[in-house]
């Protein structure tokens, strides 16, 4: 996988700054993405479900301090009342679809995906339009395939 249009790199000072802010510990493996590229755009960008075409990433949120639409800080806050505390949204498709990764102790890392048509905007956030797409942060960008 390629990164492109990432970020200014993070320091580990700036995760642990993150990690204090979330009130969270990051997955090992997001958290080498992090240091690494800082957000961006994948190539190739493809998700794939059992097998078949699901959707596209459009970018992986940066950490940027600020509110611009691509933060992980803000659409963490964006996305609070209608995503579960114990998914960690970290990029978007083109749709308004988002991928979270699972902070759930017996599944820290797991890869979701959130179908924003299938959510509850009436109530409190649900499991019901969460679909588990990988056991961990690298297996998912693993996958990540380019769609004719």
């Amino acid at each position: 996988m390629k990164i492109v249009e990432s970020y200014k790199r993070l320091s580990g000072s700036d995760i642990a700054r993150i990690e204090e802010k979330l009130k969270v510990k990051l997955p090992d493996e997001y958290r080498e993405f992090l240091l690494k590229y800082n957000g961006g755009k994948p190539i190739p960008d493809a998700v794939k479900h059992e097998g078949e075409y699901l959707d596209f990433v459009a970018f992986f949120y940066a950490v940027r301090f600020n509110i611009y639409a691509d933060d992980l800080l803000r659409n963490v806050e964006e996305y609070s009342d209608y995503i579960l505390d114990h998914y960690l949204p970290f990029a978007e498709s083109p749709g308004g679809d988002v991928y979270c990764l699972s902070l759930k102790p017996d599944e820290h890392g797991s890869v979701y995906y959130w179908d924003h048509e299938m959510a509850n905007y009436d109530g409190e956030p649900w499991e019901e339009n969460m679909i588990k797409l990988a056991s961990s942060f690298d297996d998912f960008v693993a996958d990540l395939y380019a769609e004719d």
